[in-house]
């Protein structure tokens, strides 16, 4: 039987290694946070959020390394890589305008929001190299139900994957499709509607994988804390961990790829939004050394 070739690759596409395996358990599941290991010879290099392929024939199997970890109790000379699918790169914060629901179609709006998070983000170091995304059906008079926060407006921070992409499939059969194209140095994401034909999920696998289908928000190395002034979502506060473990608001000396989270705080009256800003970025990031 035909090994398993794994390659790992930099954000940027190149290449860190590459090794055989003969047999591999894979599991891809749409709505929960389970993700993969694969147990190879030691590849120097191997970072978190580098991109990992398993392939063998027309298989193939992509996706985020999440953790890593040498020695296992056969050999210190084995390397374990856990990874999540593709969809991975889209668990992230997003600052949800209540308002546009029902504007335009439920597919263009989560490619509106992931190119403003990844391809269009004023910060540049955020962006994902590669990325593009496009929409294939269109849903129209689309809601989510999702409210203001409590003095937010008509805004909300919500998480990508757990309030917009989960209930997008739940609620209306539209499916976020990733696919990394090592070759062409892309990483392409489609959004279109299952019941369209267009877009399907594989379920015939040969017997040695074991596959279901999903993906819910996990936890991540954060390194950069967007801080919202719960009053009016208008002032910002923006966080930078830095290679040293020391955080400040000056963007140099980053920590890459870019991972951020979003959080609103409120400050009672007579204290000041900047005092509380401080005080989210030290619970966040103080104790980390």
């Amino acid at each position: 039987m035909r090994p398993y070739n794994v390659e790992i690759f930099t954000p940027d596409f190149e290449m860190v290694g590459n090794t055989n395996v003969n047999e591999i358990t894979y599991k891809e599941d749409y709505l929960s946070s389970d993700g993969n290991t694969v147990t190879v010879l030691a590849l120097p290099g191997v970072k978190k959020q580098d991109y990992i392929r398993i392939s063998r024939g027309d298989e193939e199997y992509a996706g985020i390394v999440t953790e890593i970890g040498y020695g296992t109790d056969k050999s210190k000379k084995l390397q374990t890589i856990s990874y999540k699918p593709l969809m991975e790169l889209l668990n992230t914060d997003v600052l949800f305008d209540v308002d546009l629901q029902g504007q335009g179609s439920m597919e263009q709006f989560i490619c509106d929001r992931i190119k403003e998070i990844f391809i269009t983000n004023e910060d540049e170091m955020q962006n994902i190299k590669g990325l593009s995304v496009s929409a294939v059906t269109a849903t129209k008079d689309w809601s989510l139900h999702i409210t203001p926060s409590d003095k937010g407006g008509h805004y909300n921070i919500v998480n990508l994957i757990d309030s917009v992409i989960i209930p997008a499939m739940e609620k209306y059969s539209i499916l976020v499709k990733t696919r990394l194209d090592i070759q062409n140095r892309e990483v392409q994401i489609i959004v279109g509607k299952a019941a369209a034909g267009v877009i399907t999920i594989e379920s015939d696998l040969p017997n040695i994988i074991k596959k279901s289908v999903t993906i819910k928000q996990v936890s991540a190395d954060v390194n950069k804390l967007v801080i919202y002034d719960a009053e009016n979502y208008s002032n910002t506060r923006i966080y930078y961990l830095h290679p040293d473990l020391g955080y400040d608001t000056k963007d140099r000396d980053r920590i890459t790829p870019v991972v951020c989270e979003m959080q609103a705080v409120s400050h009672e009256e007579g204290s000041s939004f900047e005092s509380a800003a401080i005080s989210a970025a030290h619970n966040k990031f103080a104790n980390l050394s």
